[in-house]
């Protein structure tokens, strides 16, 4: 993916790095919102601890001196919540792919009892004994006019 410039690669289908993406992207969550840290703070005081507490997520995901690469030592807070979101939506778009392959290969419980209960029906109505006693024939004759 590509951050602002500069080409990252990771694989969210890994277990051991979407561990790792998963764990920092909460720590991220809730660092931003801990307001102890915000008080008696001026606004671009308060950018600096947001871009510091992206920094620490990029090192930690795509490793040490990332955030340097991509921000290249600037403290922007646009730059650093663009370049979260970048990586965000990328994780987005592996779980839709990872949701895709699921259904596709483990379909529900409840879907695949209802295709065989229709599977069974179809195959009712297509026998020749139910055909005929549909039609209205009684007995062996066929004749419906006794």
């Amino acid at each position: 993916m590509n951050v602002l410039g500069v080409e990252l690669d990771y694989d969210f289908f890994d277990a051991d790095q979407m561990e790792v993406y998963e764990r920092e992207n909460r720590r991220v969550a809730e660092d931003i919102k801990e307001p102890a840290q915000y008080e008696d703070k001026s606004t671009a005081d308060a950018f600096r601890i947001q871009c510091r507490i992206v920094d620490r997520f990029f090192d930690a995901v795509f490793g040490e001196g990332t955030a340097k690469q991509i921000f290249h030592g600037k403290v922007n807070l646009r730059d650093h919540m663009e370049a979260f979101a970048i990586v965000a939506q990328a994780a987005g778009e592996a779980r839709a792919e990872f949701d895709a392959l699921e259904k596709k290969y483990a379909p529900n419980r409840a879907e695949r009892r209802q295709t065989e209960k229709d599977n069974r029906k179809i195959q009712k109505l297509n026998s020749r004994n139910y055909n005929h006693n549909a039609a209205g024939h009684k007995g062996q004759g066929g004749n419906r006019n006794r």
